[in-house]
């Protein structure tokens, strides 16, 4: 397992005997204090945090240098599905937390609303490897999963914008070419500021950059976005139905009818052919 050295602009590597970190330089010094190339000391600070989101990255927040005005978000790297079950956070090959830094500062370059990316750690064993990420905390971003479970039954002007801001993001993911293929309401975070609404898309362990993102990606993307609405009960249609509209005209497709209607239609046939996997929840 190797890590090369070509990081994004503003990053630079770490090595401390198995432990590589790729940092931020302008937290070089707040990371290093939180002990992030020595295990142990890490593993105290990240017993420290609070939880911090859900899934299946074991990710707390934490305190970000001795003043505490700042707030990170520490995520653990873990595999899901079968292998999630077999390995958990057990990697071979690459460097997984690595590849998730460059994706993201990729697509924040390009004009994708997410968190700032501090570092991405790799720790060897023998042929494998475990890691984490370190995000800088948005202050009072909540998941639009747990805003959904709190406040679904909004409706009106609030819920048109929490659709344009979701609609405005998956669009800039499109222009930026990135394809994230397991964007769901918890890996999307809401920020209001003062009837600002932005939609920031986190965890991007499983995104990659395309050369182009074709109109297939596209729709998987956003297919699986509604699909996950539905499968975990997050008020599907005032969400998901203006979300898919907005998204619609935002690529210019309201030129065709037809075509939007097309997309939506085809959405909604992804959701019936895929109801098998979350009528049981």
């Amino acid at each position: 397992m190797t890590v090369q050295s070509d990081l994004p602009e503003g990053f630079e590597l770490l090595r401390a005997g198995s432990c590589v970190a790729a940092v931020r330089s302008c937290a070089k010094d707040q990371l290093l204090a939180l002990g992030i190339l020595d295990k142990s000391k890490f593993e105290e600070v990240r017993r420290s945090g609070r939880p911090a989101g859900s899934g299946r990255g074991q990710a707390v927040s934490i305190q970000l240098g001795a003043a505490g005005a700042e707030r990170a978000v520490v995520r653990h790297c873990r595999r899901g599905g079968v292998f999630g079950r077999l390995l958990g956070g057990v990697y071979f090959g690459g460097a997984r937390p690595v590849e998730e830094l460059r994706v993201a500062e990729t697509a924040r370059t390009r004009g994708v609303p997410a968190p700032e990316y501090l570092a991405a750690i790799v720790r060897r064993r023998g042929c494998s490897y475990s890691g984490d990420v370190i995000v800088r905390e948005v202050p009072g971003a909540v998941s639009l999963e747990e805003w959904l479970r709190k406040d679904a039954g909004s409706t009106g002007p609030f819920m048109r914008q929490m659709a344009a801001a979701l609609a405005d993001t998956f669009t800039k993911l499109v222009a930026a070419n990135i394809y994230h293929p397991d964007l769901h309401a918890g890996n999307v975070l809401v920020a209001n500021a003062g009837g600002d609404i932005r939609a920031l898309v986190i965890d991007f362990d499983k995104a990659r950059q395309a050369v182009a993102l074709t109109p297939r990606l596209r729709n998987k993307m956003l297919f699986r976005f509604n699909r996950a609405l539905v499968k975990r009960h997050l008020a599907p249609r005032p969400v998901g139905l203006l979300t898919r509209v907005r998204f619609c005209k935002q690529l210019g497709m309201t030129s065709s009818r037809d075509e939007m209607k097309r997309l939506i239609s085809d959405c909604g046939a992804h959701l019936r052919r895929h109801a098998w996997r979350y009528r049981k929840h």
